[in-house]
């Protein structure tokens, strides 16, 4: 790995209201070739040589200025990965973080999952990393689970990597796609939103796919979190009241007002980004309720118009109709976050009269934690069903290839999938949780492949040739 030993400073292009997405820092940290992508893909657990690795990626780590939650201009923190590619254009990926507490565990410095950046950036997707204000090099404190803060920021570091496409001569295709699991599943949806409803004429959502995240904070996870039962991270509900009280002011009038002793002066300290989530979690009781007034509570519980209350519904981001596709992928045995939170999201959109919802449950047994990395990884590998990529770092030539492979009808009602392909293939069918569908089979000349078993839903269709494999989406009705 390569260290880059030069800082561009200060730039003035791209300076948009409130400076949104302007440049303070841009430094290339790392320059990634393919020994160094294939032995991050190993470490995260997955054999070398199973996800294509089409380029080389530089690393970019970032500071630029975006709105803080009182309007003012803030700064945040991230990384931005560029495809070390000529002669094309490629698309844009955000991959949005879930909960951090410490500012040094983030992006900006090569912690957290800053890995599965380079994952997709390998496949050809320039892609953002926002450590979100507060977090990472960013000043002050965390708005946890703010949804337009965390939106703010997630766009303002796609405008950044704009900048610095331009600034190199790469070329953005035009397509977008958001991911996010746990507080990032929150964030891929509040940004989703706010770029469909009031950023339409800059940027275009191709797809999201946001996991386990609290789309419903009002009802279904407040339900979960403020029980009578011990709940597996109880310092997720002191930050949050940090948190909402940070960017609305009105929760309370001094701490002791919602925090019994002697929580009302052992919290807020570890809550300043310097502590891991582990040590608050250490220092809360097992039911997070036990911390808070019962007078406190009964008020809040008997008033739909008590702040608190209207800090949490004024964040639920469910509440609107997608007009791209969003594969929602959730567990149900989640200890964190409870599922319903997906069921409750999908259900209202798909009777809100959006066409293009997938509800992927990845396993009825596993935890939180585990559940990431299956809803991550089979989320990329939708978002490649669509994305335009140039497939390698050569140039134009090679980016027609996967264009060489075309699948048709889509979508499908006849039982058999025509191919248009100009030399034999192998083709398999898996299902969005990855699981064979149809085993591999030879597909000769513009041949055909016999789907009359498979389900009404979505399909990935992979084609081999050789060593080239293109994977393409395929609605069955």
């Amino acid at each position: 790995m390569k260290q880059g030993l030069y800082t561009f400073g200060l730039v003035l292009l791209g300076m948009l209201s409130y400076g949104q997405g302007t440049i303070v820092e841009d430094t290339i940290v790392l320059h990634l070739d393919y020994n160094d992508i294939d032995s991050i893909i190993v470490l995260n657990g997955l054999p070398s040589g199973l996800l294509a690795i089409n380029n080389d990626i530089e690393v970019h780590r970032v500071i630029y200025e975006t709105p803080d939650v009182d309007g003012s201009t803030t700064t945040a923190s991230g990384l931005v990965m560029v495809p070390v590619v000529d002669s094309c254009s490629f698309p844009m990926l955000a991959y949005l973080h879930g909960t951090k507490l410490k500012k040094s565990e983030t992006f900006y410095y090569l912690k957290g999952e800053w890995q599965l950046g380079v994952i997709a950036g390998a496949s050809g997707y320039a892609v953002v990393l926002p450590d979100y204000i507060g977090l990472g090099a960013s000043p002050g404190i965390h708005p946890y689970q703010h949804t337009e803060s965390q939106a703010t920021a997630s766009i303002d570091i796609m405008r950044v990597c704009r900048t610095i496409c331009e600034q190199e001569q790469r070329e953005l295709n035009g397509q977008l796609f958001i991911m996010g699991y746990s507080q990032g599943g929150h964030a891929t949806m509040g940004t989703h939103r706010m770029i469909q409803e009031e950023l339409s004429g800059e940027f275009t959502v191709t797809a999201s796919a946001p996991g386990a995240g609290a789309y419903d904070l009002s009802s279904t996870q407040l339900d979960m979190v403020a029980s009578f039962d011990p709940y597996s991270v109880p310092g997720y509900l002191p930050y949050l009241i940090q948190s909402y009280q940070h960017v609305y002011g009105n929760l309370y009038d001094s701490i002791q007002e919602i925090f019994v002793p002697p929580y009302d002066q052992t919290l807020l300290p570890l809550l300043q980004g310097d502590y891991d989530m582990w040590e608050v979690d250490a220092a809360m009781p097992p039911v997070p309720r036990d911390i808070i007034q019962p007078a406190y509570a009964d008020a809040f519980f008997s008033d739909t118009t008590h702040p608190a209350y209207l800090a949490l519904k004024a964040n639920d981001v469910y509440e609107w109709v997608p007009e791209a596709p969003v594969m929602f992928n959730y567990c149900r045995s989640d200890e964190q976050v409870s599922y319903v939170n997906t069921i409750v999201a999908s259900e209202y959109m798909i009777d809100a009269g959006a066409v293009d919802i997938q509800v992927v449950e990845r396993d009825t047994a596993i935890s939180h934690f585990e559940c990431a990395s299956p809803s991550l990884l089979f989320s990329k590998v939708w978002f490649d069903t669509m994305a335009e990529f140039c497939n390698s770092g050569v140039g134009i030539q090679e980016q027609s290839k996967s264009n060489e492979f075309k699948i048709y009808p889509n979508p499908n009602s006849t039982g058999l999938l025509q191919f248009e392909n100009a030399r034999p293939v192998l083709v398999s069918v898996s299902d969005l949780m990855g699981r064979e569908l149809i085993s591999a089979q030879k597909i000769s000349v513009n041949g055909s492949l016999d789907i009359s078993g498979l389900k009404q839903g979505v399909a990935l269709i992979q084609i081999m040739d050789g060593e080239n494999r293109t994977t393409k989406r395929l609605v069955v009705e």
